[in-house]
């Protein structure tokens, strides 16, 4: 492997994705190196969600290769990968911290404690609210139901 193979996290290779006739994603390519911030920016309905779906193995391509830190993920599920997603609305849990919210899915694989609180904690400090973390989730700007419900009026 190269040096330039080495740095890239996310790649996807001519991956395709059709509903019925149409195609939702249509031979992406697309590579993402460690460390580095993308922006998927397009019009409603132009294949955004569904390529992070794909990522994510919440669906399958039916053509293509998707590679997660140079491994072919392509055909694993969701729970069979060593990644996340956050969804663009709210999919918090009301009822825990936002500590327990981020540390779910580390419990979840059955981490150690330590690690847990280690991970949870570079992660809070990572987005600037290592504070935060005992904090119920509705304290959180854009949490709460009047940020939620927000409708325009012009």
């Amino acid at each position: 492997m190269s040096s330039g193979q080495e740095t890239i996290s996310i790649e996807t290779r001519e991956v395709t994705k059709t509903y019925g006739e149409r195609a939702a994603v249509d031979q992406v390519t697309l590579q993402v190196k460690k460390g580095e911030f993308v922006s998927l920016l397009g019009p409603s309905g132009c294949g955004k969600t569904t390529l992070l779906r794909m990522l994510g193995g919440l669906e399958q391509p039916d053509q293509g290769t998707i590679m997660l830190g140079g491994r072919d993920v392509t055909g694993i599920p969701a729970y069979g990968r060593n990644s996340n997603m956050i969804f663009q609305q709210l999919a918090l849990f009301p009822h825990m911290d936002v500590f327990n919210n981020i540390a779910y899915g580390l419990k979840v694989r059955k981490l150690p404690k330590a690690d847990i609180q280690r991970q949870v904690g570079e992660m809070l400090d990572l987005v600037q609210l290592g504070d935060y973390g005992r904090r119920a989730v509705s304290e959180l700007s854009g949490a709460g139901p009047t940020r939620r419900h927000c409708s325009r009026t012009d």
